[in-house]
């Protein structure tokens, strides 16, 4: 029974054939929108006269497979309009741990030749291999540049060309529902970046509570990336630009304190300088802007950021004037170092 709904499923699709090359296991799975399908696959080109080759002249055929490409396994979000979108149909008609041949007609995968570039230029990424004149002339083509210009591999071009059926052998080997994985940034909505900022936040806090600085610093720093992402679609100074920027202040406050316990003074700069562009008198990231000066013996930045958190804040008055005298002290010391060895 479970066989036949298998193949009742893949006849919905015109001109698509399915071979069983290795049953799988369980029922049917429930792929609603944003599940995600890992699978391996070959892709063969089919024969003039739409078959599949012989054994022997597969390897002269076969123009990807994934498991040797260096990619690791595909990964597909379901309900995403994926370029190939028969391929979303294929898996739908799979098991778990299935190997299934779907020959397909050219029309319906007009698209593979730029799938499968980006598969190739991600395999060089990953490998470090790739050189920039390679990376400049294929990385950045859209699908309709491709079309026009070329893919960059003589093989796809030919596909493109000569527009041959192909065969693509999938191994289904695992489906993972939507909140069982970490959505990648380039795959969610803004709503859905807007919805989990509070709960990267709470993480953060509930691992600075702790004490893991580490892992607070790196749910701070993902909660300021998918920030970022809806900031630079908004015009700079616009009523929902000013909205993300300040829903960024308190990340990049955070982040910064996690910086200075670390003593990257470095970082701890660069973020509360974002946050003072933004709040010039914000007590925190002028008071932390401070400490990292001070550590770096930039006395000058210091005394300036250090006193003005003081004034805006008069109970960090006694801090601040403990950490000026304390940085005066260690430049005297180093000062008179530096003259005892020139002396010496």
């Amino acid at each position: 029974k479970t066989l036949n709904r298998i193949m009742s499923l893949i006849s919905s699709i015109p001109g698509v054939q399915k071979l069983l090359l290795s049953g799988g296991k369980g029922p049917p799975p429930d792929l609603v929108k944003n599940c995600k399908a890992i699978f391996h696959f070959r892709t063969i080109r089919l024969l003039p006269d739409g078959s599949f080759p012989d054994v022997d002249e597969i390897k002269d055929h076969m123009i990807d497979d994934t498991q040797t490409l260096g990619t690791g396994p595909f990964e597909l979000l379901i309900g995403r309009e994926f370029k190939l979108g028969v391929w979303e149909q294929m898996v739908k008609s799979m098991l778990v741990n299935e190997v299934a041949r779907f020959s397909c007609p050219y029309k319906l995968v007009s698209e593979y030749p730029v799938v499968s570039r980006a598969l190739r230029d991600l395999a060089k990424h990953k490998t470090h291999s790739h050189h920039d004149d390679d990376h400049d002339h294929t990385h950045h083509q859209c699908g309709y540049s491709a079309m026009v210009h070329g893919t960059g591999h003589k093989d796809l071009d030919s596909l493109m060309q000569n527009k041959p059926g192909l065969a693509f052998e999938i191994n289904l080997i695992r489906i993972e529902n939507p909140g069982d994985y970490k959505q990648d940034s380039w795959a969610m909505t803004d709503n859905e970046k807007m919805e989990i900022i509070p709960r990267l936040r709470e993480e953060g806090n509930s691992f600075y509570k702790s004490g893991d600085h580490k892992a607070a610093c790196e749910k701070y720093f993902e909660a300021l990336s998918y920030l970022e992402s809806l900031s630079i679609k908004e015009k700079p100074q616009s009523e929902d630009w000013n909205k993300i920027e300040s829903i960024k202040v308190p990340f990049l406050l955070n982040y910064a304190q996690c910086q200075l316990i670390s003593g990257d003074y470095a970082e701890v700069i660069r973020h509360t300088s974002k946050v003072l562009e933004f709040e010039p008198d914000n007590i925190k990231a002028l008071y932390r802007r401070g400490k990292a000066h001070s550590a770096c013996w930039n006395v000058e930045e210091a005394e300036i950021d250090l006193k003005r958190a003081a004034v805006l804040d008069s109970s960090l008055q006694k801090m601040v004037d403990k950490e000026l005298v304390t940085l005066r002290q260690r430049v005297r010391e180093e000062e008179k170092e530096e003259r005892d060895r020139l002396q010496g």
